[in-house]
């Protein structure tokens, strides 16, 4: 089956929004592990997405985490932030669901900026 390209253009972020609005609706457990998946499925297009579509060398560095862990941090931060501001009450803990989101843009933006540039000579 084949999109249209503004569809499988934004096709993950269809899926983001489709997580949102279950978890506006209601926050019961259900919702919940729907609205988790509908993300997983989101975060996953977007990976693989980003794997095929890098422009820099994909160096095979030496890092403390697998690669795999390392693809989805970002989207596991987000995640970890969302339902923390849902189910708590308490500010320090959605202070930290802030700074979580915060570090999770900053990751996906030096990530995409990273990955969509040429490489040069210097």
């Amino acid at each position: 089956m084949k999109f249209s390209e503004p569809i499988y253009e934004n096709l993950p972020f269809i899926y983001f929004s489709i997580s949102a609005l279950l978890l506006a609706y209601d926050t019961s457990w259900l919702m919940i592990l729907s609205a988790g998946l509908f993300y997983c499925a989101g975060s996953v297009t977007l990976v693989v997405r980003s794997s095929y579509r890098r422009l820099d060398t994909h160096k095979n560095n030496k890092k403390f985490i697998p690669e795999a862990i390392y693809e989805y941090l970002p989207y596991i931060y987000h995640g970890v932030a969302m339902l923390l501001l849902l189910k708590t009450d308490s500010p320090v803990l959605q202070f930290f669901a802030f700074m979580l989101m915060i570090l999770a843009l900053r990751n996906l933006l030096c990530r995409k900026n990273n990955r969509t540039k040429k490489p040069s000579l210097f």
